[in-house]
């Protein structure tokens, strides 16, 4: 086929174009309120991502996934075994990776880096976002909905602080061009500011 086309990513840049694409729709609601779906969606898969940056050690995917000891077993196995196939990567879900952030080191590649704050209240948020509201957009069922909104601003606010609070650790965006890391920062601080107005 000639006019195949391909486009080049990574966990890093899917974060801050998962920002971006909030910016759009939060841009976009007023026009088109079927912009909300999509901003809670990219808002939701931002923070995920960051998460994942933050908590991945050396030994990826090591740090992000529900079954570290598969990976621990694999890794520890010899190379020379040719039909040897890494296990099945299976990440934390969103509350599972905020839990694993809000520890103390939890940082993949620095021992030392301060726990990411997220308070009860947070958690309790973000959570339901995740179980109720993200995963009933995904699979979404034949049935009518209406959806409070006006929270959003705030939610959008509080991603955009615990993002920045990983790009602040300096492990998780490592890998992001110095350029597009700036940008990323830019991103978030309109993110914060931004007010969805509908």
């Amino acid at each position: 086929m000639s006019d195949e086309r391909y486009v080049d990513t990574d966990e890093a840049e899917d974060v801050a174009g998962s920002i971006r694409h909030a910016l759009r729709c939060a841009d976009f609601v007023s026009e088109d309120p079927q912009a909300w779906k999509w901003g809670i969606l990219a808002l939701h898969s931002a923070l995920q991502g960051a998460l994942v940056c933050h908590l991945t050690t050396y030994a990826s995917p090591l740090g992000a996934v529900r079954d570290p000891e598969k990976w621990v077993h694999y890794f520890e196995q010899p190379r020379q075994n040719k039909n040897l196939k890494p296990p099945k990567t299976r990440i934390m879900n969103l509350p599972e990776l905020l839990e694993s952030a809000g520890r103390l080191g939890s940082c993949g590649g620095f021992s030392d880096c301060k726990k990411i704050e997220i308070s009860d209240a947070e958690f309790a948020w973000l959570k339901r976002i995740h179980t109720e509201i993200r995963n009933d957009f995904v699979h979404f069922a034949p049935k009518g909905w209406s959806i409070e909104v006006s929270g959003v601003p705030q939610i959008g606010q509080v991603i955009a602080r615990i993002i920045k609070d990983i790009h602040d650790c300096g492990w998780g965006f490592r890998h992001l061009q110095l350029p597009n890391k700036d940008a990323m920062v830019l991103d978030l601080d309109r993110l914060a500011r931004a007010t969805w107005s509908a």
